[in-house]
């Protein structure tokens, strides 16, 4: 069963300014693509220290912000949100990608 309906956990996401790709921030604060690598902050303090991690690592991403997760028995966490789980899944920028590289 699913833990944190409330937005208790949370993650650090952006976009990366050369190609608008989301990333995430992991735990050795650096950007990456892999959803499963980002750092999770625990409760409303540890994401405000989150944030200001992502705020200051910041170089060559646009607008870091937290995005609300759920937890799994098993560990695993995704998004509340549905605009979250799209964002995370990248099908719609694979999409677009793939179509302006066959456009172009």
């Amino acid at each position: 069963m699913a833990k944190n309906l409330n937005g208790d956990l949370s993650i650090a996401s952006a976009n990366r300014l050369v190609d608008g790709v989301v990333v995430f921030l992991d735990d050795a604060g650096q950007w990456t693509e892999r959803f499963d690598r980002a750092a999770l902050a625990r409760g409303e303090r540890q994401g405000e220290i989150l944030l200001e991690r992502a705020r200051a690592e910041a170089f060559g991403v646009i607008d870091p912000y937290l995005v609300a997760v759920s937890e799994d028995g098993d560990g695993t966490f995704e998004p509340l949100s549905l605009r979250e789980r799209i964002r995370a899944s990248g099908l719609t920028f694979d999409a677009i990608a793939a179509d302006a590289v066959r456009y172009a």
